[in-house]
């Protein structure tokens, strides 16, 4: 029977003679390259949205 650590080594997810697991750099990321203009950020920033308000126990637009 096998242990655990030889077997994480013979897969190929450990290393032997540190016993630690490789792990992959996720923190370097690319630039996009898009470019939004001012009525898409404002857009995606919800500026133009409408707004409710209460008023005498009923919902209106504002």
């Amino acid at each position: 029977m096998k242990s655990l650590q030889k077997e994480l080594v013979e897969k190929g997810l450990s290393d032997a003679c540190t016993g630690e697991v490789e792990q992959k750099n996720t923190r370097t990321r690319g630039k996009s390259s898009e470019q939004l203009s001012h009525r898409e950020w404002a857009e995606l920033m919800g500026v133009n949205r409408d707004t409710f308000i209460r008023y005498r126990g009923s919902v209106r637009r504002r």
